[in-house]
């Protein structure tokens, strides 16, 4: 495949998955929702994004949803240390949007987990994720799969563990 040299200075301006602006739904600020690129035959899969809540009132994330045609179901999860081992569990009632803050999912902390995958996520792809919030409801967005190299630089996720679960692309 042929780049040609316009094209590719634009490129290196506008990287692809920074491209999108974000979204508004009430008074929540969605910003870089992202997958994680997988190996075939990989069970799950991650999924990153930015949420601001620019209100007076906290919200919560209740549900998140993808075709079943790429996973069987998303759960939200997080990761904590306990005693030095790093836990990955799925968030009971939701993961909480305070009111004037903003919160990262993102690997090695709050995330989504797409669970059952029913094919490999390959970067470049981009597939639609919905996310359901108790107060401002339902949104579908546009989620680019990246490689965990190009999530922890849009994330500022650092190394380690961070969200890699054992399952593929390392250090991409």
């Amino acid at each position: 495949m042929r780049i040609s040299l316009p094209f590719a200075v634009f490129l290196a301006v506008f990287p692809l998955s920074a491209a999108a602006e974000p979204v508004t739904l009430g008074d929540l600020s969605l910003d870089a929702p992202m997958l994680r690129a997988t190996p075939p035959n990989a069970p799950v899969a991650g999924g990153y994004i930015t949420i601001e809540n620019r209100g007076d009132a906290d919200d919560t994330l209740v549900a998140a949803a993808i075709s079943e045609a790429i996973a069987g179901e998303v759960q939200l999860h997080t990761m904590t240390m306990n005693d030095g081992v790093m836990e990955m569990s799925q968030v009971e009632g939701g993961i909480p949007i305070p009111a004037g803050e903003t919160v990262q999912l993102m690997p090695g902390g709050l995330h989504l987990m797409l669970m059952g995958l029913a094919q490999p996520l390959t970067a470049g792809e981009s597939h639609e994720i919905t996310l359901t919030f108790e107060t401002a409801g339902e949104i579908t967005l546009d989620a680019p799969v990246l490689t965990l190299g190009e999530i922890r630089e849009a994330t500022g996720a650092e190394g380690g563990h961070g969200g890699d679960h054992g399952h593929g692309n390392h250090g991409n």
